[in-house]
C-alpha cells in the first residue's frame, strides 16, 4: 500500500474504504475513527511503503515521507520546530488503522498518545529537507476495555538519522474515560 497526500487527506476525513478497499467499508459508518489529522496538521506527504496484514491487529511497519516547503507555516527562521518534527511521525495512526483497530473500537474510542522516549540526533530539519520515517507497531495489550499498542520509529533527514522514538505507547479511550482521567 502506498498513499499520496491526497489519499492521506481521505484518511483524515473521507471514507476509509476508498483508500483501503471494500473490506473496510463497515468502518466508514463509525463517527469516531483512528485517522490522520486534517490539514494544516496533516504533516505526512506520502506513504511510500507498508508491511502489515490488513485488519490483523498484528505487528507492522509503515514508511512515510514529509517534505518541508520553504514557505511552511510552522517554520521558525527556516527551521522545523522540535514538536512539529515529532508530529510528522504521525503515521502510526495510519498503520494502526490499517491493522483494524476501528473494528474493535466500533466508533466508541479515540486515540491518545501516552508517552515515549524521544532522542534527537543532530540539528533540527530545515526548509527544503525531506524527513523519512520508519514506524513500527511492536505489540498490543488490553487493560479492561482500553486497548493499547506499542511502537517505535526512526526519522532520517537527507539520509542521516535525526530522531528516534522508543517505548512509544498509545491507547484508545471512550469520551467518559478521557473526561474522568487525572491527566
Amino acid at each position: 500500500l502506498t498513499l499520496t497526500r491526497e489519499q492521506l487527506k481521505v484518511h483524515a476525513s473521507g471514507a476509509i474504504s476508498t483508500i483501503y478497499g471494500d473490506e473496510f467499508r463497515a468502518q466508514d459508518a463509525y463517527a469516531l475513527q483512528c485517522r490522520m489529522p486534517e490539514p494544516p496538521l496533516l504533516l505526512a506527504d506520502r506513504v511510500v511503503g507498508l508491511n502489515a496484514e490488513p485488519m490483523s491487529m498484528g505487528r507492522g511497519t509503515i514508511w512515510t515521507e514529509t517534505d518541508i516547503p520553504r514557505d511552511a507555516w510552522y517554520l521558525n527562521e527556516g527551521v522545523m520546530p522540535a514538536g512539529i518534527a515529532v508530529e510528522s511521525g504521525q503515521a502510526d495512526l495510519t498503520l494502526i488503522s490499517w491493522l483494524g483497530v476501528d473494528f474493535i473500537n466500533k466508533g466508541e474510542r479515540a486515540y491518545r498518545l501516552l508517552g515515549c522516549d524521544l532522542s534527537y540526533h543532530g540539528t533540527l530539519p530545515r526548509a527544503g529537507d525531506t524527513l523519512r520515517y520508519e514506524i513500527h507497531v511492536d505489540g498490543h495489550a488490553k487493560v479492561g476495555g482500553v486497548r493499547l499498542f506499542f511502537f517505535h520509529y526512526d526519522c532520517w533527514v537527507n539520509g542521516k538519522l535525526r530522531m528516534t522514538v522508543r517505548n512509544g505507547q498509545a491507547g484508545f479511550f471512550t469520551n467518559r474515560e478521557l473526561a474522568d482521567s487525572g491527566g
